[in-house]
Parts: C-alpha cells; sequence; structure tokens
C-alpha cells in the first residue's frame, strides 16, 4: 500500500486576524509551511528530509538552530609532535598531522593541557587501553574486573542526550568501525566491554555500537529487502531495490509543492540517498571479497576501510541534516587496536607501531595513521560545511570533538591529550585556534561546557572543576 506524505499547516488565519487587529498591510502569503517533520513513507520505508525553505513559515524568521554533538574517539594516541599545533591563539599555525583541517581553521579549537585522570592506573597496574576508552567520555576510572560487574561512569554523549529528552527519533546514534568481543578479558584484566564502548547510559552499562553500515541506513531510513518473502527474494535476486523505489510516489507529490530552490535540494537530497545506497553496495561486494582472500582475524586490506569510514560519516551527516538524532559518538578503532593500515604503507599492527620505542621510523609511519584519520575527518567537516541548515550551514550547528584517551601511545599518557574541537554548536562556540588550558585540566571541564552549547544546565559532570571557555 502506497505511503501517506506527512504534514502539519500553520495556522496562516491566525497569523492574518493579528496583523488586521495591528492595521498592518498584509503581505503576499505564500502557501502553508511545511513541517520539519515531514517523512516520505513508503511500506515500511521512511525518508526524513533535510531543512528546506518551505519549512519556513511565511513572515517569519528561521528557527534558532538545535545543537548537535559528535563525539570521535580515536585510538592509540597520536604522534604528539606531529599533532602540536605552533602559536599561539588564532594565530597559531596547524603541524603536519592537524594539516588536513587547515580550511576550518577560523572554525577550529585544538585543546592543549587536557587530563583524564580516570585513565591513569591509580594503583591498578596495567590496562590503560581499556581505560582510555571507558574514560574517553565518561571521565571515569573504570574498576578493574573482567566479569559483569562493571563500573565506570555515564558518558557525556548519553548525558545529554538523557537531558535532551529523545524529542529525535534516535535519541542517540554510537558507532564503531571494529566489532570486538563483548565479553571476556581483552586488556590486562580488564573486559572487553571497557575496551569496546565509549558510551555508557549507566555505570554498569555499556552502549553496544553498530560497526555495519548497512544496518546503520537500515535503522535510520527502513530496510526494501525487509519487505520481500523468501520466495520473493529468489524471484527479485539481483535486482536493485532501492528505498528511493518504496518512497517515489511521496517524494513526487512532495516536489510539485515546492519551489524552484527546494525542488533542486530535494533532488539533491534523493541523489546522495541514492549514491550511498550504491555505495553501501559495493562495499559488500568489495568487502566479501577481501574477507575471502584474508584469514580470520585479519584486518582490511585495500581501500575498504576507507569506504567504510566515509559512509560512517555519510550516515552521521543524514542523520544530523533531517534530525534523526542529536547526539552521535564513533570509534574509529577499540582500545588497543592493531588495525593494519597497509594502503598507507604501513602493514604493521597500528598498536604495535605505538609502542615506538622513539624510532624516527615507527613514529613516521604513526604519524601517516593519524593524518589519514584526519583527512576523513576533514572530509566529514566538508560534507556539514556543504549542507544547508536554516541560516546556517549544518556544521555551524554542530560541535565536533575528535580525539583520544592517550596521548603518546608509548608512555601510554593521560594527560595532555590531543583533543580539538570544530563547528559553533548552534553560535554556542567560536574557534580559538589553540588554547592552553594549562596543566592537568580535567577533561570534564570542556564536557561541561559542551552540555551547556547543547541547552543543558548543570552544576558538574564527573570531576569537572569549572566549565571551559568555548568563545
Amino acid at each position: 500500500m502506497r505511503g501517506r506524505l506527512i504534514r502539519q499547516s500553520w495556522p496562516v488565519g491566525l497569523r492574518l486576524a493579528a496583523q488586521m487587529r495591528d492595521h498592518t498591510p498584509v503581505p503576499n502569503l505564500r502557501r502553508a509551511a511545511l513541517d520539519r517533520r515531514t517523512l516520505l513513507r513508503g511500506g515500511a520505508a521512511s525518508l526524513a528530509l533535510p531543512w528546506l525553505d518551505a519549512m519556513l513559515p511565511a513572515m517569519t524568521r528561521a528557527p534558532r538552530a538545535k545543537p548537535r554533538a559528535v563525539f570521535v574517539f580515536a585510538p592509540n594516541g597520536m604522534d604528539m609532535d606531529r599533532w602540536r599545533v605552533r602559536g599561539e591563539g588564532r594565530a597559531a599555525e596547524l603541524g603536519p598531522t592537524l594539516a588536513p583541517l587547515r580550511p576550518f581553521a577560523s572554525r577550529l579549537t585544538v585543546f592543549e593541557g587536557l587530563e583524564i585522570r580516570g585513565g591513569r592506573p591509580l594503583g591498578d597496574g596495567p590496562g590503560d587501553h581499556a581505560r582510555a576508552v571507558a574514560s574517553f567520555l565518561t571521565c571515569a576510572h573504570p574498576r578493574k574486573t573482567g566479569g559483569a560487574d562493571l563500573r565506570a561512569g555515564v558518558s557525556i554523549d548519553q548525558e545529554i542526550a538523557r537531558r535532551l529528552g529523545g524529542g529525535e527519533p534516535f535519541r542517540s546514534l554510537e558507532l564503531g568501525m571494529e566489532r570486538g568481543r563483548s565479553a571476556g578479558i581483552c586488556d590486562s584484566g580488564y573486559s572487553c566491554a571497557y575496551s569496546n564502548n565509549v558510551s555508557w547510559s549507566a555505570p554498569d552499562r555499556p552502549v553496544a555500537k553498530e560497526t555495519d553500515p548497512r544496518q546503520v541506513f537500515a535503522r535510520m531510513f527502513g530496510d526494501p529487502g525487509s519487505l520481500l518473502d523468501e520466495e520473493q527474494r529468489r524471484a527479485e535476486r539481483g535486482r536493485q531495490r532501492s528505498i528511493l523505489d518504496l518512497v517515489r510516489a511521496d517524494a513526487r507529490s512532495l516536489r510539485r509543492e515546492l519551489g524552484a530552490a527546494d525542488r533542486r535540494k530535494l533532488a539533491q537530497y534523493l541523489e546522495s540517498i541514492r549514491d550511498l545506497e550504491q555505495r553501501l553496495k559495493q562495499a559488500d561486494r568489495e568487502r566479501a571479497e577481501v574477507l575471502a582472500e584474508v584469514p580470520e582475524g585479519l584486518l582490511d586490506a585495500g581501500q575498504t576501510h576507507t569506504k567504510r569510514l566515509q559512509l560512517m560519516y555519510e550516515l552521521i551527516a543524514l542523520a544530523l541534516s533531517t534530525e534523526q538524532t542529536r547526539v552521535v559518538t564513533l570509534m574509529l578503532g577499540n582500545g588497543g587496536s592493531n588495525r593494519s593500515y597497509r594502503f598507507l604503507g604501513v602493514p604493521e599492527g597500528h598498536h604495535t607501531l605505538s609502542h615506538h620505542g622513539k624510532i624516527e621510523e615507527k613514529q613516521e609511519k604513526i604519524g601517516r595513521i593519524d593524518r589519514y584519520l584526519v583527512e576523513q575527518l576533514a572530509s566529514f567537516s566538508a560534507r556539514l560545511r556543504d549542507e544547508q541548515s536554516g541560516e546556517h550551514d549544518l556544521l555551524h550547528d554542530t560541535m565536533v570533538l575528535y580525539g583520544s584517551g592517550i596521548s603518546d601511545g608509548n608512555r601510554h599518557s593521560h594527560s595532555d591529550l590531543p583533543v580539538l574541537l570544530l563547528g559553533e554548536g548552534g553560535g554556542a562556540v567560536t574557534g580559538r585556534g589553540l588554547v592552553e588550558t594549562g596543566e592537568r585540566v580535567p577533561m570534564a571541564n570542556l564536557y561541561l561546557s559542551m552540555m551547556e552549547a547543547m541547552g543543558v544546565r548543570s552544576e558538574r559532570f564527573a570531576d569537572s572543576t569549572e566549565p571551559l571557555a568555548l568563545r
């Protein structure tokens, strides 16, 4: 059965009555505004829309931006010499690792001096990679256990999502590039739950991440294949089936009601969905070919990893632009990830290289990995910059925090962490270039400020002492 386009009319009559009472001239009014939460529907699939001019009622200003937050975790620390920013404040010059972010220099803040005390041993001995993950967004010291008696803290993403009230379809999205085990011991007596999850809804409850882009897509938009029974699947084998096939009638109906600019934007949006579907199919084929040749347990070869990461970033951009959620976490790797980046000329495992012993060749290879990950972040930032959201672009409405729970992987240091913030968070943030916070300033201070930027008021988060200035 064909889906039905859902929308809500603007109360034009009330606005006209108010103008007549005020004896003000009545301008030409366009048709009723399109509801921001309009969905294109078809069968079990639904497609949220990005911001369109038609969603703005006549005689009104664009609504105040709803800030979004994206938290990106990178494993194993960085080569800090290549990460460093040279200079002071907004005049600071980005080093080799952060150079891909130069187009966003005016919208970027790099922090020096932040510490997560909860990542330190505090008498528990080895296990820094597990602690680096579990404490990254919680700032809590995880209980050393390999059993079910987990104890960390509530992560900043989940605290924000809970306090915002869940008005969006998804209160939050938790994504990652590596699955990892959910049970057992992964790091020196620490449960794998600590190494594999940055997001915690309660001190004893990690939030599982989704690592398959296709599953993320199906969760957000619906799975066209789920509408077929097994007999139909066999009959339809080889057919390219798209979510756009299901919502085509609604899209055609909506297009007739839009102005020229909105029609172009709708066409571009639908084309991006089509492109994403095709990229997902291509990634599936390439991954199958890789796994057929690589022994189980080894990591991705070729460009498969890059394409999967780009798919994840594209899904995040779509989720933010269509207000599926306002809070996202992305793990680029699990704690102690030993992924090999052969396509960068780095056949060694990432974690193995991080114990570089100050050997320049190993440090240079770590620098290659660090820069590659920042290049992908820069591409994601460009995607947000190019997406219009009301009066601003989507990067203006978003805060993207990127960093690691370890600075120098060779020393397993949890102080002076590599951390940066991109975007304006709806106007609450201004790019400050380099910010030297001082020694051992709690990372929780930054999180407390990000909570406030998201509209969540709190006296304290974890071991915070005061908010960190974001402007």
